[in-house]
Formats: structure tokens, C-alpha cells, sequence
């Protein structure tokens, strides 16, 4: 993805109300909780690194500060992209009935088999007649081809493969940044808010150290705020 589409992305978490007018970075919430630690996290990473950017840079491997941003505009482009695959998917099954499938009811039995593929059709051969083999190949011949024509319809196909690789350049990015040596604690903090958003979106886990790396990060704030 060009940097240019990227930085179109960070202006939303970097501006705006983040910054009042006098310049300085918005404080931190008396209160921050499970619910809204790791958005609370991401606005003041992105105050205090875009401060940060007034400063000198010296040569040599791409800093923890300016990795960050770039790894949290694929996270949040990421997202945007599943809730929009999600949307279209929900579409997509309810125009179609659902995923293509032929129900077929197997002689002398109640029972009722599901198939997908025209492989499952054919393993029924010994328990079907040639005109059941036939209608069941066409019908699901037929429900293929409604959800390839809905799905380019609505760009659902589209909308996957948009999502897996938006998923993969900010897991290789968080990967990256992860392993690169921090050079202050603003750094620090933005790993550590990297690795909870990674292994730990929903602030759902429970075992250790999850509770302990989630009060870590507030630590780390608390203590960038009095600094």
C-alpha cells in the first residue's frame, strides 16, 4: 500500500480534537477501564508521536515511533474492511438462501444428506438413481452459479481478499515493530498497545498476564503524562 493512502488514514487519530488549540496533547481521561483503554491508548500514542516527529532523527534502523502509526493505520483500515466484508457476506446469504447447497433425501430413509461439491454427489451413486444424481447436479449448478453472479455483483470476493491482506501487511508490521528495539517510553508503550491489540482486541482474556499487561499500559501512560 503506498504510504500516500496511509497517511490519508492518520489524520483521523492524530487531529483534530487530539490536539487543542494551544498545541499541547490532550490529558488522559481520570478514568480509563477495560472498555476504552486501548482507543484511549491509540489517541495519546498518536499525539505524543506526532510531537515526537519535530525531533532529530538519527541514522539507522526505522524507529519504534514512526513504525506505529504505520502498523496502526493498517490495524484500523483492517477493521473497516471486516465490517464491510461482514456486511456484504450477511447480503450475499440472504439473496442466495445461503451457502450453495442441494439437500437430498436418501431413499427407504428420513434422512436428509447436505452437499456442496459435485464429489459428494457422485459418493452417493450407490444410494441414489441416475435422475436423482442429475437433478441434484443441476441444482447445485444452478445455486452456484446465482452466488458467483451475486457475489461479483456486490464485490463480496472483493472484499475478502481486501481484508486478508490488509490483515497480513499489519501483521507483518506488528511483527516488525514488536522485535525493534525501543529507544524511550513512549516506544515501549506503543508495543506494548501493538501486542494487546494483537493477541487481545476484546480486553476478553483473563489468564496471565493478560490482566497485568492491561494495567501495564495504563502505567506506562500515567507515567508519559507526568513526564
Amino acid at each position: 500500500m503506498a504510504d500516500s493512502e496511509i497517511s490519508r488514514t492518520l489524520p483521523a487519530i492524530t487531529r483534530g480534537k487530539d490536539n487543542p488549540p494551544n498545541g499541547t496533547a490532550e490529558r488522559l481521561p481520570r478514568l480509563i477501564d477495560r472498555r476504552n483503554l486501548l482507543p484511549v491508548a491509540a489517541r495519546w500514542l498518536s499525539a505524543r508521536i506526532d510531537e515526537a516527529r519535530v525531533l532529530p532523527r538519527e541514522s539507522g534502523p526505522t524507529p519504534v515511533r514512526e513504525m506505529w502509526p504505520r502498523w496502526y493505520a493498517y490495524h484500523q483500515q483492517r477493521l473497516r474492511a471486516t465490517h464491510l466484508r461482514q456486511k456484504l457476506e450477511t447480503e450475499l446469504l440472504k439473496a442466495t438462501g445461503g451457502i450453495p447447497t442441494v439437500e437430498l433425501s436418501i431413499p427407504g430413509t428420513d434422512q436428509l444428506t447436505s452437499v456442496r461439491s459435485f464429489a459428494d454427489i457422485n459418493r452417493l451413486t450407490p444410494e441414489l438413481d441416475t435422475e436423482q444424481l442429475s437433478e441434484a447436479r443441476v441444482e447445485l449448478r444452478r445455486r452456484r452459479k446465482q452466488w458467483r453472479e451475486t457475489d461479483q455483483r456486490l464485490g463480496y470476493s472483493d472484499a475478502v481478499t481486501r481484508e486478508q491482506e490488509l490483515a497480513h501487511k499489519a501483521g507483518i508490521a506488528g511483527r516488525v515493530m514488536r522485535i525493534t528495539a525501543p529507544s524511550s517510553l513512549i516506544e515501549v508503550t506503543a508495543k506494548l498497545h501493538c501486542l494487546i491489540v494483537m493477541h487481545d482486541p476484546g480486553r476478553k482474556l483473563e489468564l496471565t498476564p493478560w490482566p497485568e499487561l492491561r494495567r501495564l499500559l495504563k502505567d506506562l501512560m500515567r507515567i508519559g503524562e507526568r513526564g
